[in-house]
């Protein structure tokens, strides 16, 4: 497997839990984008992480010859700047989301599009 293939298949499994998460908890999304947001260490750590991996996916891939290397790059650059904009403004940035509906069927869209996605970036990790 290539690097854009690795972090590809890493991304979609990422996803993939990410999304059934949503699914499995989509009665209580509202109250964790609450918790991020007055919790202020939890905040910090979702910063700190989003920081790492997205500097560490641009530090070894930013590569735009591909469909799939292109979106592996844009993922590594949007957990970056996620990472960034959560240590520096956390308030402020998390505040561009209070108005999202956060009802359990808006979760579980959001939940089935994660989802599909990260299995999309598994198939195509794996046949390339």
């Amino acid at each position: 497997m290539t690097i854009t293939d690795t972090l590809a298949a890493l991304i979609g499994l990422y996803f993939v839990a990410g999304g059934i998460g949503l699914l499995a908890e989509r009665n209580h999304v509202s109250e964790l984008m609450r918790e991020l947001t007055s919790q202020a260490m939890i905040g910090f750590l979702g910063g700190l992480i989003a920081f790492a991996i997205g500097g560490a996916i641009v530090a070894v891939h930013n590569n735009w010859d591909s469909l799939l290397s292109g979106f592996v790059s844009l993922v590594g650059w949007a957990c970056l700047a996620e990472g960034v904009l959560m240590l520096a403004c956390r308030r402020w940035f998390l505040g561009l989301f209070a108005n999202w509906n956060l009802s359990p069927n808006t979760v579980m869209v959001f939940g089935l599009g994660t989802s599909l996605v990260g299995l999309v970036l598994l198939w195509a990790a794996f046949v390339s």
